[in-house]
């Protein structure tokens, strides 16, 4: 009776390791971050992992010296690092996938929780973080343009991008070829508007004249 209660609280606590991490991975997998579902649920459930077996053995080690269980779940919080640097990608002067990064770390801290049984702090942590996450979202868009170099486009493109109260960074130009004098232009871009999207980009970037193709992904 003893083995069933313990395997009820066990698949309790790893399913709610699944579903918290699984949320998490999803708002990631839904922008194209690198971490998505999958990545997330398996950080979750290894860490509960870790801190279920602290809490089961450390009955084994009454009276030794370090017999403490919250030592694994400290061992998880700083080796899941080595994830998160895998998130992180410097681009020109900007960085990408910081907050991937901490929402890798976010959700080890949440698996502690649930693999302690602290079923209020972990869900009430994952709410605070799916808040966090959605309310201060901002779009981000990659654009390339190509553009007649006699046409003064690139001045069109920065003042319709400011009347979107647009940040652009990582701006870069090369010539396509020499006698057509075309040029690429390719910039970052992160808008202050949550309601803008692809195609409201494409269809405003889309007036600008000398303008022979234009290509927006949403990062």
């Amino acid at each position: 009776m003893e083995h069933l209660i313990l395997l009820g609280h066990t698949t309790l606590r790893l399913l709610l390791a699944i579903c918290i991490g699984g949320g998490i991975g999803w708002e990631r997998a839904r922008s194209h971050h690198p971490a998505g579902v999958r990545t997330h649920m398996l950080v979750t459930i290894g860490a509960a992992v870790i801190m279920l077996l602290g809490s089961q053995t450390v009955g084994e080690f009454v009276g030794t010296a370090n017999s403490d269980p919250a030592r694994l779940g400290a061992q998880v919080i700083s080796g899941i690092g080595f994830l998160g640097a895998g998130t992180i990608m410097k681009e020109g002067r900007s960085v990408r996938g910081l907050t991937t990064a901490a929402t890798l770390w976010v959700s080890a801290c949440l698996g502690l929780a649930v693999g302690a049984g602290q079923y209020i702090i972990s869900l009430c942590g994952f709410a605070i973080a799916m808040l966090a996450l959605r309310l201060f979202k901002f779009p981000r868009f990659e654009i390339s343009f190509l553009c007649s170099q006699q046409g003064d486009c690139f001045h069109t493109i920065c003042k319709t991008l400011d009347l979107q109260e647009a940040n652009i960074s990582n701006f870069s130009s090369r010539d396509v070829d020499g006698e057509h004098s075309r040029v690429r232009f390719e910039l970052y871009l992160g808008i202050h508007q949550r309601d803008v999207s692809t195609s409201d980009l494409l269809l405003q970037l889309s007036t600008i004249p000398n303008v022979s193709s234009i290509n927006v992904d949403a990062l």
